[in-house]
């Protein structure tokens, strides 16, 4: 059913591929996911939708192969199928016309950035975009974002393209030089945590895309629990994407730390072929009487 008709290689380990998904492809809104199952017995892994093209069909999915599961859907080629995908799922993004919006991501979060982008720029927004990654050989939809923003900014952390140094480096310069009406920050925990102090002292709302682990992406395992305003929510329903003001940053880095030292995908336990999946899952749920 959701047959790949479009890779593309586009940085090391990292490849696009474009999948047919009438149905998704026509609710899909900025900030939302997709649980996909490359091949039967494998886990779920949680996707951003970085396009979707209703006209197509289709949807967009970035893979970034770093380990067995994600390098199994990186190698399905164009005309097969991954077994599942369902969605979408997360609330979308939250955007309307603010004035001038900074829009920054460091390594794969640029996948997550790029559609909260566009929708930004299509709500009438001046929108700046900063891009970090360690190199330029991991850099990694520049030419995308270029499009969707009114100006955009690249550092690398070893200098190999554009300016060297950190994405929060410049974020703090832009922040000192323009008057900024809001800012979105996808990557990692230290990143979102220094843009939460930067704007916090410039009283600059703030929302950020957390990533904890995902199981099922329905909420029913509560492996993302995230602490937001002293209170536990669960990234996969209530976000991903939270007021960055409010995220306590000290127990997300714990959390994501607790599991870092192992290998995330061979520790979920397989899904049954013999069993009806995840997407059987949801169709009995939505199945349910509804109180």
């Amino acid at each position: 059913m959701y047959k790949i008709i479009h890779k593309q290689a586009i940085a090391q380990d990292i490849k696009k591929i474009d999948i047919a998904a009438p149905t998704i492809a026509s609710k899909a809104l900025p900030g939302q996911f997709v649980m996909v199952t490359p091949v039967a017995g494998e886990r779920n892994i949680p996707m951003t939708i970085i396009d979707s093209d209703e006209r197509r069909s289709t949807i967009s999915i970035l893979v970034h192969e770093v380990g067995p599961t994600t390098r199994k859907l990186g190698d399905l080629s164009i005309g097969e199928s991954p077994y599942q995908v369902v969605g979408p799922l997360g609330r979308a993004a939250q955007m309307e016309k603010y004035g001038l919006v900074i829009c920054v991501a460091t390594g794969v979060g640029a996948a997550q950035i790029l559609p909260i982008c566009r929708g930004l720029k299509k709500k009438g927004n001046k929108v700046i975009g900063i891009i970090g990654a360690k190199s330029k050989k991991v850099l990694m939809l520049e030419s995308q974002m270029r499009v969707v923003c009114d100006e955009i900014f690249i550092t690398t952390n070893d200098g190999s393209y554009e300016r060297r140094g950190l994405a929060t480096e410049l974020l703090r310069e832009l922040l000192n030089k323009y008057t900024v009406h809001r800012v979105y920050a996808i990557g990692s925990v230290e990143m979102m945590e220094a843009a939460a102090r930067m704007t916090i002292e410039k009283n600059i709302p703030l929302r950020v895309t957390l990533n904890p682990y995902m199981v099922n992406g329905l909420g029913t395992c509560g492996s993302c629990r995230v602490k937001i305003d002293g209170e536990f929510q669960l990234a996969c329903v209530d976000g991903p994407e939270f007021d960055g003001h409010k995220v306590d940053y000290q127990d997300l880095t714990q959390r994501m730390n607790a599991l870092e030292p192992v290998q995330w995908e061979n520790h979920v336990p397989p899904m049954s072929p013999k069993r009806p999946g995840f997407a059987g899952l949801v169709k009995s749920l939505w199945a349910l009487p509804k109180k």
